[in-house]
């Protein structure tokens, strides 16, 4: 077989070798993106992140309102009961006055002012207690909402981040794609390869611009799903570089300590039992009676009867509890209590397990993502590279080379699926542990 004009394996040669222009990406990062944006190129730490989504996510305005309320009702509890004003009229005659012929308005009838107050006995510390734990589990249960929250981001930004390094790879395997095709028909109409050869080589580079294609379709989808879970609009990393260092920053951190105590979820379930536990308090008090003091004026004018024109009185009402003693709340909170503990129990040793077998697939995943960063990336290297010294010396073929280049760029791209797969897994061990950002001021001051 003839071999190809040197001037024609030159020129191939040279676009084969040569770092390839990026692609313009879908939309290019802002340094002054607008406060509904998130430019992933400068996201910020997740205590940042956290307190972005805090301020700007829909997601959480309804989450302030209920800590709002949770707050409303422990200053109610402590609030003392409302005194109660009574204003009477009495005696107002009907028919013939007793004696005859008195003054129906101003000789007959008594006017009485009174003010009463109820007295709760040993009721208003267990519903303040029971309150103080309801806010503090409203918090700590929008803290555990916030923290996945902001998990769920990270992991739709590192989606974003793979996918982008891997449109990268895709669009230097499409241009090598297209050099072997260019390659393929000059050998074929010199005689050097049959057509069938130009053929498998146009089929292939059409596959290979279909993959791009749907590449930067699921880029596309990416985006749309972290500006879902974020509330925010996602603007991509615009670049390869910055994307795989996002992704490599993160997987360097160690992981996290195991702290399942300083889960906001199961300790929301500890003030959730705390809560049962004064509302059961509460209910078994129901038996002691609240007094009612009530006092009062009264100004009668039909003295002509020996009535007092000026006097006070006092009063004292008590209930009889006789038949609601408080056991329909007893029993509520009682089932209430049990079932918070049991649910943290079960989480407990749930995460207990998860963190098991998370902890051992973190190790198989970092053995194989060394492996491929230190021996199959670095000798796929050395071999393009000697394979283009022995192209350039004659040796072999730029057919060989461009496959070793297409080998290569495929390692590249199972490379940074490993990549986006450790970075789950860190974020599934954060999850299960105590890892998460920072709860903002508004809540932590709660709990």
């Amino acid at each position: 077989m003839r071999r190809v004009p040197p001037l024609l394996v030159s020129c191939l040669l040279l676009g084969a070798t040569a770092a390839p222009a990026q692609a313009p990406s879908p939309a290019t990062p802002s340094s002054t993106a607008p406060a509904d944006s998130l430019a992933l190129a400068s996201l910020p730490d997740e205590d940042s992140l956290a307190s972005r989504l805090w301020e700007r996510s829909p997601e959480f305005a309804t989450a302030r309102a209920r800590v709002d309320s949770a707050r409303a009702e422990l200053v109610r509890a402590g609030l003392l009961p409302n005194p109660e004003l009574g204003l009477g009229a009495n005696t107002l005659p009907l028919g013939p006055t007793n004696p005859p012929g008195l003054n129906r308005l101003t000789e007959v009838p008594n006017f009485s002012v009174g003010l009463s107050q109820l007295i709760e006995l040993g009721k208003r510390g267990p519903r303040q207690d029971a309150a103080r734990a309801a806010l503090a589990s409203t918090a700590l249960e929008v803290q555990a909402q916030l923290r996945a929250r902001t998990q769920d981001v990270l992991e739709r930004v590192a989606e974003v981040a793979t996918v982008e390094v891997r449109l990268a790879e895709l669009e230097r395997l499409a241009g090598d794609a297209a050099r072997l095709t260019e390659l393929q028909r000059a050998r074929a109409q010199r005689g050097d390869t049959s057509g069938l050869d130009a053929d498998r080589a146009l089929l292939e580079e059409a596959q290979l611009q279909e993959q791009l294609a749907g590449e930067r379709h699921r880029l596309a989808e990416a985006l749309l799903e972290c500006s879902r879970t974020a509330g925010l609009a996602c603007v991509p990393f615009g670049g390869p570089e910055t994307a795989a260092g996002f992704l490599a920053t993160r997987l360097s951190n160690p992981p996290p300590a195991t702290g399942l105590e300083q889960r906001p979820d199961l300790r929301a379930l500890e003030a959730q039992q705390r809560g049962a536990r004064a509302a059961l308090t509460l209910a078994r008090r129901r038996w002691i009676p609240d007094p009612t003091v009530q006092a009062g004026y009264v100004y009668d004018q039909f003295v002509i009867s020996g009535n007092q024109l000026h006097s006070v009185g006092l009063n004292l009402s008590i209930p009889l509890p006789v038949f609601d003693r408080g056991q329909a709340d007893a029993l509520a909170a009682s089932a209430s209590a049990e079932a918070a503990a049991s649910t943290h129990a079960w989480l407990t040793a749930q995460a207990q397990r998860e963190l098991t077998a998370l902890s051992a697939q973190h190790g198989a995943m970092e053995a194989r993502r060394t492996r491929m960063r230190t021996q199959t990336l670095p000798q796929a290297t050395q071999l393009v590279q000697r394979m283009e010294v022995a192209v350039k010396a004659g040796g072999a073929s730029m057919l060989e080379l461009l496959l070793a280049r297409r080998t290569y760029g495929q390692l590249l791209l199972d490379a940074a699926e490993l990549d986006l797969s450790a970075f789950r897994l860190a974020v599934a061990m954060e999850r299960v542990s105590a890892g998460g950002p920072t709860p903002p001021r508004e809540l932590s001051q709660h709990f």
